[in-house]
């Protein structure tokens, strides 16, 4: 069950009936039978996560695997006809709350809130 590296589990609790509670690493209790057999200790390599990636070409094939999509781009640099904050010199991001008066269209994905700033 916890055998990521790094990970450990903690028993929790014992039942009457034969049965144990253990604690995961996201503090989730898992009831399981006291049959089970168990490896008491510690996985090796805790700080794998820890080391930075040198270069970016072991991001890109770590995300690549994972098929998630890096570098992610901030729309500010894009161009206009791929983000609606896109092109215009400079880094001026356009407002991302909708006017209240807005058609529904164009209030698609945006807040509207009551009021913006600090209060006074």
């Amino acid at each position: 069950m916890i055998r990521a590296s790094g990970s450990s589990a903690l028993v929790f609790k014992r039942y009457d009936n034969n049965k144990i509670s253990i604690l995961t690493p996201a503090k989730k209790e898992v009831i399981l039978s006291g049959d089970c057999r168990v490896t008491i200790g510690k996985i090796a390599g805790s700080g794998r996560t820890m080391k930075p990636f040198m270069k970016a070409g072991t991001m890109h094939y770590k995300a690549k695997a994972r098929n998630k999509l890096w570098p992610r781009t901030s729309a500010v640099k894009m161009n206009a006809v791929d983000h609606p904050f896109g092109s215009g010199r400079g880094k001026r991001i356009k407002s991302k709350i909708a006017k209240r008066n807005a058609p529904p269209g164009s209030r698609v994905g945006h807040i509207r809130p009551r009021r913006t700033g600090r209060r006074k």
